[in-house]
């Protein structure tokens, strides 16, 4: 039951944030819901400055998040980048145009209002929020988010290095994701998509590289709803510029549906104390925060979101 009424009062802040049409961004762009984050937290803390570490040791517990806490959902660290993938969307091929007039996000200003029309400067993407009842958002249904929504994501995730793998365990939603290590090569042409799809990472001098494919063109790139198809091929960069920073740069190729490139923008991670997170027992370690289908579609879905959006079961 407590489970069901945390998750209950933060999609009823939600839902009052998009009904707002998001908070506004910050210098240099973002917008929506999230922005560039205005926790007033920087990704990097001098106090670290003078900490060894090994730049290709990636393990630790990550967050974009603005909170001291570092999870909690809400907006990001002040220089950690936004909610989305990035601002500069290519154009669409007639397939991307209408699988992009298909997404319904939440996420964002809201559709028509003022908020909307007084930031052209933002894709309309971003620009777009409809009430969630329209369910078309495959995360409403508890399904897993996919690599670059999950990642992008402001709640922490939990890297584990293991002599032929790398593991991401999310904190929202419970997700677990393969990397591996092991010399194999992308699997370019993969016979069945998987949410998380096929990753395989190497190391270019003190950057690693992650080429995923084949993942399910049911998830969205990001909360905004842009879509992808089985061919997009995902590029993610990995840097450890300092010892509390990870950086991020992703690259999304999908002629399909996009026709050039996307590039997004650069993200970062701050690094969090094994045992910042805890349960009010004093329980450490990431929060078991499941979506699972018997509080999320049966109480959550039609109790809370359906009537916020005018639905009544």
């Amino acid at each position: 039951m407590r489970r069901f009424a945390l998750t209950a009062a933060a999609a009823l802040c939600a839902f009052s944030l998009f009904a707002q049409g998001g908070a506004p961004p910050a210098p240099g762009g973002g917008g929506g819901r999230g922005g560039a984050g205005r926790g007033g937290i920087l990704a990097h803390n001098p106090a670290n400055d003078n900490k060894a570490y090994d730049k290709h040791d990636l393990a630790g517990i990550w967050s974009r998040n603005g909170s001291p806490g570092g999870f909690g959902g809400g907006g990001t660290c002040r220089d950690c980048g936004d909610r989305g993938f990035g601002n500069d969307v290519p154009p669409f091929t007639p397939l991307g145009q209408k699988m992009f007039e298909g997404n319904k996000p939440s996420y964002g200003r809201l559709l028509g209002s003022a908020d909307a029309s007084a930031h052209p400067e933002e894709h309309i993407g971003r620009r777009r929020a409809v009430p969630p009842a329209n369910d078309t958002d495959p995360y409403q249904h508890c399904n897993p988010m996919g690599p670059s929504r999950a990642l992008i994501y402001p709640d922490p995730v939990e890297l584990l290095a293991l002599p032929d793998r790398i593991l991401q365990h999310f904190e929202w939603g419970f997700g677990l994701r393969t990397i591996w290590t092991d010399g194999r090569k992308p699997l370019m042409d993969p016979d069945l998509p998987r949410w998380w799809g096929y990753s395989a990472g190497r190391w270019e001098g003190d950057t690693f590289v992650v080429t995923t494919t084949g993942v399910d063109d049911r998830t969205w790139v990001d909360h905004f709803g842009y879509p992808h198809s089985v061919d997009m091929v995902l590029e993610e960069r990995y840097r450890r510029p300092f010892f509390d920073v990870l950086e991020l740069s992703m690259t999304i190729n999908d002629p399909k549906i996009y026709t050039r490139p996307w590039v997004s923008e650069t993200k970062k991670f701050r690094r969090l104390e094994t045992d910042i997170i805890k349960t009010v027992d004093g329980w450490a370690g990431l929060m078991e925060d499941v979506c699972a289908p018997a509080d999320e579609i049966e109480q959550f879905n039609k109790r809370v979101r359906d009537p916020a959006g005018g639905v009544v079961h």
